[in-house]
């Protein structure tokens, strides 16, 4: 069935508020007036929901008006700003280290794009070895464009200014020329994981060498919760990049609380949000920059201690996903 709920002006969107008891007070601000006109209603209604589930257990005292909320919304972006810089830069480094360990494990070109590179970890996904040859037919990078260019004129082809009409024999030929350094900052950030965690390894004397424990030694995060940790970053970097809501929202994939951060805010329940920006800050440590991060992240949530609790305890009040 359709649904037929109608568009709310902003003036019925405060009524809405009211009638469903989101709210208590019909009076709008000129600030939170303005704010209702700029923001997708039905986004706002994810903290208004748990903001209701809040006040009606008695876990909200003092201001309960819409712009109680509105300041819930308002750190959170401030928040999810912070985290888009702590993760770019952990983007940056996650590539850099990519390319430095499999360069001492494997050759730079050419090995990367072929399945026997990989263990099949998922049998439902797509192999990582296609996945990465379509990332790089669609790379906008001028180098990779233009060695895709060079193999069609060597070959005595016109070029048509796009790989992906080229034939898939010549187009993995032209694609084993790259090095992977000049094909790495073209994939996502998913391919990125997989290519990291999937890759084969390689045998040094008696001993396999693994792309990952090498990424995970580069870093210094333990083996035995690497893959943990690196989903979960990968995750909240998503919410961030979509601008999903962060507070009163339990983690979907959940890391260990890194034992470095044991004495750092103990009170974090395990699938808060806060862990998993233990679990970041993690990965910055040996470069420097967790305790920067850290500290402006709790300078933000320690705005609003309704804030607060929703990042480091969402499972008080069972969250309203």
């Amino acid at each position: 069935m359709a649904d037929e709920r109608p568009y709310l002006t902003p003036q019925k969107r405060v009524d809405y508020l009211v009638e469903r008891g989101y709210i208590e007070d019909d009076t709008l601000s000129t600030a939170a007036e303005a704010f209702l006109a700029q923001t997708n209603f039905h986004y706002f209604l994810g903290y208004a929901r748990n903001f209701r589930k809040l006040r009606r257990e008695g876990e909200i005292s003092g201001d309960v008006r819409i712009d109680r909320v509105i300041e819930m919304v308002k750190i959170d972006h401030e928040v999810s700003t912070r985290l888009f810089t702590a993760l770019r830069t952990l983007e940056w480094r996650l590539r850099a280290a990519l390319v430095d360990r499999h360069c001492e494990l494997y050759a730079a070109r050419a090995c990367f794009l072929h399945p026997g590179h990989y263990r099949v970890m998922d049998p439902q996904a797509r192999p990582v070895n296609q996945v990465v040859r379509e990332q790089i037919l669609r790379s906008r990078e001028p180098f990779v464009r233009g060695t895709f260019e060079e193999f069609e004129v060597t070959h005595g082809r016109v070029w048509r200014d796009n790989p992906e009409k080229m034939a898939e024999a010549d187009q993995l030929a032209a694609m084993e020329t790259l090095p992977i350094w000049a094909t790495v900052d073209g994939w996502t950030l998913g391919v990125l994981e997989r290519i990291i965690t999937e890759t084969e390894p390689t045998r040094d004397g008696d001993t396999d060498r693994w792309l990952w424990k090498e990424v995970a030694s580069t870093f210094g995060v333990a083996n035995a919760v690497f893959h943990t940790q690196l989903t979960s970053v990968i995750v909240l970097r998503n919410l961030v990049a979509h601008h999903s809501r962060l507070w009163m929202r339990p983690t979907a994939s959940s890391p260990k609380r890194p034992k470095i951060y044991n004495k750092v805010s103990p009170e974090a329940e395990p699938k808060s949000m806060y862990v998993a920006w233990l679990a970041l800050a993690a990965f910055l440590r040996p470069a420097g920059g967790d305790k920067d991060l850290l500290n402006d992240l709790d300078a933000l949530i320690g705005r609003d201690p309704l804030y607060e609790r929703g990042v480091k305890q969402p499972l008080l009040s069972a969250a309203v996903v």
